[in-house]
């Protein structure tokens, strides 16, 4: 995987459509794309580790096959370009679509090196639910008890007012969930289906005593109608809610 750090323009269209050089990087093969603004330590570093373009549903064809997160860098995206308009800090590492190692399981791919090569006080994993899943976005800091992922929870479910159901990990290592429900309720009996319990990223942060966070979303903020790799609507608006959350967080 060879790594391009980026630092052309993002967008043609905002928060829609892409620049032609950087959906070239976002639609091929073992690239590992870094984007930065400002210098470390870093507010937050967000990592996209299973990039592929739309309609490519698995990666690793060549090791152990698993399911992608199709165009899961859209709504990262969106998030980082708004913290930098706000001269907020922050990094973003995307693997596209990665042919042999699981970026975020194995610690010798460049993936791995490059979330943890800099100060950061928090690491945002973004990744892509599929829609056979019973909720919409799930939340969780996986085995990391360094986390408070239940006030990051909040923070998400406020910005989002009802869009969607949300699903939010109570204690580290565990499925047990609170679900913020779209109708304006909240379910404290439930479970997560995609804890990252076992996730290697979120184990080694735990293990550097650094706060991290794993999001999980459907299709519907991943996957426009027309099978184009741009931002769909509500992958904006959660862009611009992890972007908020981030905001939030960083002022208190």
């Amino acid at each position: 995987m060879s790594t391009v750090s980026y630092k052309g323009t993002i967008w043609v269209s905002k928060h829609k459509e892409f620049d032609p050089s950087l959906l070239r990087l976002l639609t091929s093969k073992d690239r590992l794309i870094v984007l930065r603004h400002g210098k470390p330590p870093y507010r937050v570093t967000f990592g996209v580790p299973h990039q592929a373009k739309v309609g490519v549903e698995y990666i690793c064809d060549k090791g152990e096959k698993r399911p992608s997160g199709e165009n899961a860098a859209s709504y990262a995206l969106v998030a980082f370009f708004i913290l930098k308009e706000h001269d907020i800090p922050c990094k973003l590492v995307i693997a596209a679509q990665s042919t042999t190692k699981d970026p975020n399981k194995d610690s010798e791919t460049p993936y791995w090196e490059e979330i943890f090569q800099n100060d950061t006080k928090l690491l945002f994993e973004c990744h892509g639910l599929g829609e056979d899943k019973k909720l919409d976005l799930e939340l969780s800091a996986g085995p990391n008890d360094t986390t408070d992922t239940k006030k990051y929870g909040q923070f998400l479910a406020s910005a989002l007012n009802n869009l969607c159901d949300l699903g939010v990990q109570k204690e580290a290592g565990k499925d047990d969930a609170i679900i913020y429900r779209k109708d304006g309720t909240k379910d404290l009996k439930d479970r997560l289906q995609k804890p990252g319990n076992e996730t290697g990223s979120l184990i080694e942060a735990r293990k550097k005593k650094l706060p991290s966070l794993h999001l999980e979303a459907k299709p519907r903020f991943r996957i426009p109608g027309d099978q184009s790799n741009t931002v769909t609507p509500d992958g904006l608006i959660l862009g611009q809610a992890l972007a908020g959350v981030i905001i939030k967080s960083s002022s208190q």
